[in-house]
Order: structure tokens, then C-alpha cells, then sequence
């Protein structure tokens, strides 16, 4: 690394792209992992020669290794991992088959399955 981008890494300015660079990160965090335990993990911020700033959030393994969240394969990750991201089951069903949190609950008309079917004719 050049001098000059590590002075510049130092000032106000470098700090500030940094800072935006990890609220993005942890944005898109929480919008994909919303169960996650925050605490369990950390984000890191790096430069670029041209002076932009990308983040990465790492998983705190318990053995102090750090396991990037966006840049592993899903299939390796550690069964604490998955707990911290809140990907583990949701009273004993798959996290992925739980129901969805929407803003508003889909109508759902209903049936009254006592009575016969009606046939409806299609048009000639």
C-alpha cells in the first residue's frame, strides 16, 4: 500500500466514507438476516486506490476465527453461525418454511366445503 492512500486512510473524510460504507453493509445485513444476533458479529471496512470504501460483516467464531457473511458458501457454514443469523429452526420448523412477516395478511376467501360443488360452464 502506498503512502499516500495510507496518510489519506487516517483523515476525517476517509473515516466518514468508511463509516457509510458499513452502515450499508450492516443495512443489508439486517434486511437479510433479520433474526440475527448483531452482537456475534463485525464489520470491517476496506479501501480501494481510487478512495471508495466497500464493508464486509464477519461472523466472531468462538475459536477467534472470523467467517465473512457475504463472500462463504452458505453449505460450510458452522451450525453456530447459523444460530447467530437466526437461520436455525423456528419451533421446530425450517427457518425457510416459517411464515413470512408482511405488512398486511393476504385475504384468503372462505370455503364451505359442506356443500356440493359448483359447476361453472365454459363459454361456447
Amino acid at each position: 500500500m502506498d503512502d499516500a492512500l495510507w496518510k489519506w486512510m487516517k483523515t476525517p473524510e476517509a473515516q466518514k466514507i468508511a463509516n457509510a460504507a458499513e452502515d450499508k453493509a450492516w443495512n443489508e445485513f439486517q434486511q437479510l438476516f433479520p433474526r440475527a444476533d448483531r452482537k456475534k458479529f463485525e464489520s470491517q471496512a476496506n479501501f480501494a486506490k481510487n478512495h471508495t470504501a466497500s464493508a464486509e460483516i464477519f461472523f466472531k467464531g468462538s475459536s477467534g476465527v472470523s467467517t465473512s457473511v457475504f463472500g462463504s458458501d452458505r453449505r460450510y457454514w458452522s451450525p453456530q453461525m447459523k444460530t447467530a443469523l437466526g437461520l436455525d429452526d423456528v419451533n421446530g420448523f425450517p427457518y425457510q418454511l416459517s411464515p413470512l412477516k408482511t405488512k398486511k395478511p393476504l385475504p384468503i376467501p372462505a370455503v364451505d366445503f359442506t356443500e356440493a360443488a359448483q359447476r361453472k360452464s365454459l363459454p361456447a
